[in-house]
């Protein structure tokens, strides 16, 4: 497989996990870029008998991930640490106007009001297709707290979307 094709294969999940943790299109298009720059850089140094190219790609993406998170100058909103009434209007309402599908905007609202955990729980198990087993070792988390966390945040995604009239 060529970079052009690990390009192909992989942007869009990539952009999807991206999106899906920060909930800004400009920022995660920066951070796709970043991760795709860093792909482009180490390619000819990727090791296929150490695991795929996605799960390769995938932790790229999850410690530009950290990266953004923990730098000291990045400008982002932390969900968890806003009110209730402010997390909808805050950053994504602006964004929402960017996505298209209407379905898709109200899954992107239900997902905002999900804590950091709970998202990045959720987007492991659905944009990686990872088992709970997987993300709770990944996670140095009991795989029962890992089941609940993803469980309840179903619900609460169920009920928001229901409120939504899905």
């Amino acid at each position: 497989m060529d970079l052009a094709e690990v390009y192909e294969t992989h942007v869009s999940k990539i952009y999807n996990y991206i999106f899906f943790r920060v909930m800004h299109q400009q920022i995660a298009e920066d951070l796709v870029s970043t991760v795709f720059l860093k792909v482009t850089e180490n390619f000819a140094s990727f090791k296929p008998d150490r695991g795929s190219v996605a799960t390769w790609i995938q932790k790229i993406a999850e410690n530009t991930l950290i990266d953004y998170f923990r730098h000291p100058r990045a400008v982002h909103l932390n969900f968890d640490d806003l009110s209730e009434d402010a997390r909808l209007s805050v950053d994504f309402d602006e964004q929402s106007t960017l996505i298209k599908d209407e379905t898709r905007r109200e899954l992107y609202a239900a997902l905002s009001t999900l804590d950091n955990r709970t998202r990045e729980i959720i987007s492991e198990k659905y944009f990686f297709d990872k088992t709970i087993r997987q993300i709770a070792e990944e996670k140095d988390m009991n795989e029962k707290t890992v089941s609940t966390i993803h469980n309840r945040g179903l619900a609460a995604l169920r009920k928001t979307l229901e409120a939504f009239g899905r």
